[in-house]
């Protein structure tokens, strides 16, 4: 049996957290030289520093990072930063994948985006949100996306912004709103998980900032990818004529679950979580059918031993690539 395509994988907002990839800054110097390249970028371009934000102070990672200035450059900047790392370590993909703002990271990982350009409409975005939309946010659901369907109160307040797995959706809500639905959530005493955003991504209540970001990447262009890179917006591999393509990761639900089944049916892979939490591997756990040969590997976690575990996934890669 041949052995199965490497897979990177990206994730979006509420995937971060104070202290992401410190170790790693510490002991990987080429993680060090894509977060500095980075930070210098977004400081002069928007005049604060990416690493501060995430480095310094004495916050603690269970504190929320939320400020969207901050932690769009962040997550993009720390998952670029380690997939350049692992490649760096001999490792490769023969394809990526990304969810929500993932999608961006991984179109420049593959060579669509340059580096320069992927980081600065990522780093832009903020503004347009503040200028144009109403805050809300979104909020984790442990239940199956049917819940939505039997709660008129869910589905007359929020909209279901992405489906994970079987067991897991997401659910987006203006300001106003988020109180009723998660008081809803404990009425059926179903557990959640705020996420650490401050607009209601993937859903009709971002709306208003349609035409300022579609204006604002009208110009972006995509060069043909070194590897296939599959969208969780569209549910299948992505191309450079996709020109609206920045809105519609934004503004679409992120097709998680179907995306990994349509994978799955091709056969599978060994999917390689880059994202700062590893959040993607457990709720590709959740998905995957018994009986799967695919694989699942994280390096980085909020509890720290990132430099460990990263030599523990390229070994059991080089292994199974053996």
């Amino acid at each position: 049996m041949p052995p199965l395509p490497v897979m990177f994988c990206f994730a979006g907002q509420g995937a971060q957290y104070y202290g992401m990839a410190a170790q790693l800054m510490a002991d990987e110097p080429v993680f060090r030289h894509w977060m500095e390249a980075g930070d210098a970028l977004v400081a002069a371009r928007h005049g604060f520093s990416v690493r501060e934000a995430i480095y310094g102070g004495l916050h603690r990672p269970s504190q929320p990072f939320d400020r969207l200035e901050e932690t769009h450059p962040a997550l993009f900047l720390v998952q670029y930063a380690l997939a350049k790392t692992v490649q760096h370590h001999g490792l490769r993909p023969d394809a990526l994948l990304g969810v929500s703002l993932g999608e961006i990271v991984a179109q420049s990982v593959a060579g669509m985006i340059p580096f320069e350009t992927a980081l600065a409409a990522v780093a832009d975005q903020p503004a347009q949100f503040r200028a144009a939309c109403p805050p809300g946010g979104m909020v984790a659901v442990l239940a199956s996306p049917a819940l939505y369907d039997e709660s008129p109160l869910l589905q007359s307040l929020s909209e279901v912004a992405g489906v994970t797995s079987h067991t897991h959706f997401v659910l987006s809500a203006p300001a106003e709103a988020l109180e009723a639905v998660t008081a809803e959530l404990r009425r059926r005493e179903i557990l959640f998980q705020p996420l650490p955003v401050p607009y209601p991504f993937h859903s009709r209540f971002i709306d208003p900032v349609e035409e300022s970001c579609r204006a604002a990447t009208a110009g972006l262009r995509r060069e043909s990818a070194f590897w296939p890179v599959w969208s969780c917006c569209t549910g299948t591999p992505t191309g450079p004529a996709s020109p609206d393509l920045v809105w519609r990761i934004v503004r679409q639900p992120m097709n998680v679950q179907t995306t990994l089944a349509e994978l799955e049916a091709r056969g599978g892979a060994v999917y390689v979580d880059l994202s700062p939490s590893g959040t993607l591997a457990a709720l590709f756990r959740q998905t995957l059918a018994k009986g799967s040969q695919s694989r699942l590997f994280s390096v980085l976690s909020p509890f720290g031993g990132d430099s460990e575990r990263l030599h523990k996934t390229l070994a059991a890669l080089r292994h199974l690539a053996a």
